[in-house]
């Protein structure tokens, strides 16, 4: 039994199934593999089916995308270098990458590895560039990146930033001398026995996996094609795994679990003893040192201050620290956190655009009953029609081709989004819980956060998504 339940482990696997499959039906989700991890012992749930058109039953051996949750296994393969002594988080990227270069020049010649490991470099973010699928895809990105703009300084407003995470990859490949994939299955996947953990669709195709597939005006539809860009892979857009794997993961972030014996070798050279792994060694607790707030927290509870670690997002609690990230591709959305000092994981993998709306109640469902957590109250805020007129207005997703808007109708903020899946655009009620700081109200994305950033009485910044969109008209540094 957990410390916060009078359960027995039978008990609290067959509630924990019971919400899970509540919560699929009611959210339409074709199939989801699930893990609940605790000092007691790990209880899996496979639900659905891997696609609907081809449909087989899911099981913990399916494999499924889990997108920027891959952020963390390359913060570690960083740490794993380090513990080489071959990286210093702390030294500018062009230590490693001597041509490295940004728009902005005096960003370029100071930024570091660990800028990039916490989302602070302060360049355009979301960069999606195919560069094709040979070994210089990432390096190839960089190019482009180049040539992105600059959009606050370096430290400066905090944006979750993808990009940061293809110049981190290609640190690995400089230092490692090997493709960022490679390198990363030597020095984190084979040491953990993560041996159904997979970056191609050559391989992820000789075993069950699952189809993607996006919420369409209430109809789930395939994804097609299955979508992995080789460029973006250290950000998370090609890592397939299963919930067993990633439960070993869990295991070893929590308590530096690892197996016996590695379960595999590289190709072209034989498997020692995990013993071997600076991972048996290595001092866990800075991935979730705290760095900085990040604002509304990604993962919290709704309205929650959240920090980030070392590409940790984490949330401190009277009962528990909770770590955590989850992962968004096409048609695959995935949600990933472990309690170190309570030794309690939650897994979840689907193969649907709105997955993380299940996932997020199935989590609260886990912290609540697991670690004895509780949803904060929020009371709404009233904000004067004047101060709604002030934030109101167009707010652009650089390097995108689309705008967000926000507009006031009947008294309250209305925020329009994009839905990258139909086509079409989604209204989203808000409601205030501080003068610049709001939550939506209902839909698949209930309760996450949207903030103001002023600069002085000015809106510069809107954050959402622990994006940055910048105010229309708003000078780019």
């Amino acid at each position: 039994m957990t410390a916060t339940t009078t359960r027995s482990s039978a008990e609290l696997a067959a509630a924990f199934e019971q919400e899970a499959k509540r919560l699929l039906e009611e959210f339409n989700v074709p199939g989801a593999t699930l893990g609940l991890l605790t000092p007691e012992g790990d209880h899996f749930v496979n639900l659905g089916v891997t696609s609907l058109e081809n449909p087989l039953p899911v099981t913990e051996d399916t494999i499924f995308q889990i997108g920027s949750t891959t952020k963390t296994i390359t913060s570690l393969t960083c740490s794993v270098l380090v513990a080489q002594g071959r990286l210093d988080l702390n030294m500018p990227v062009r230590t490693y990458l001597p041509n490295f270069k940004l728009k902005d020049e005096s960003v370029a010649a100071q930024v570091t590895v660990h800028d990039l490991l916490t989302h602070q470099g302060g360049f355009q973010g979301d960069l999606f560039e195919e560069t094709g699928d040979g070994d210089d895809a990432v390096a190839k990105v960089l190019d482009i990146l180049a040539e992105s703009p600059q959009v606050v300084p370096l430290r400066g407003h905090w944006s979750y930033n993808n990009a940061g995470f293809y110049a981190a990859g290609r640190v690995i490949e400089v230092i490692t001398g090997r493709t960022y994939e490679a390198a990363v299955t030597e020095l984190v996947l084979e040491p953990l026995g993560m041996e159904h953990t997979f970056f191609f669709a050559n391989q992820v195709m000789t075993y069950r996996f699952a189809t993607g597939h996006n919420k369409i005006d209430d109809k789930m539809v395939t994804q097609r094609p299955w979508m992995m860009m080789r460029s973006a892979a250290p950000a998370g857009s090609s890592c397939s795994s299963t919930v067993k794997d990633m439960a070993k993961y869990a295991h070893y972030v929590m308590s530096g679990t690892l197996p016996e014996e590695k379960p595999r070798a590289t190709a072209d050279e034989q498997a020692g003893p995990a013993s071997e792994s600076p991972l048996g060694t290595l001092d866990r607790t800075h991935l979730w040192t705290p760095v900085r707030s990040v604002g509304v927290g990604l993962n919290a509870f709704p309205g929650e201050e959240g920090e980030i670690g070392q590409s940790w997002f984490i949330d401190r609690h009277a009962q528990a620290t909770i770590i955590s990230h989850g992962g968004t591709t096409h048609g695959q959305q995935s949600d990933f956190w472990v309690s170190p000092d309570r030794k309690v994981g939650f897994v979840a993998l689907t193969n649907a655009s709105n997955g993380h709306a299940m996932n997020r109640k199935l989590s609260e469902w886990v912290k609540r009953e697991v670690l004895g957590l509780s949803k904060p109250e929020r009371p709404e805020v009233e904000v004067s029609g004047h101060d709604l007129d002030a934030v109101a207005g167009t707010y652009e997703a650089v390097g995108q081709t689309f705008t967000l808007s926000t507009k006031v109708e009947g008294g309250r903020l209305i925020l329009t989004i994009p839905d990258a899946a139909s086509g079409s655009t989604e209204d989203l009620k808000l409601r205030f819980i501080a003068p610049d700081r709001a939550l939506v109200v209902g839909g698949d994305i209930d309760g996450i956060g949207v903030e103001f950033l002023k600069k002085g009485a000015e809106v510069e910044f809107m954050r959402f998504g622990a994006r940055l969109y910048p105010r229309a008209g708003t000078l780019l540094v």
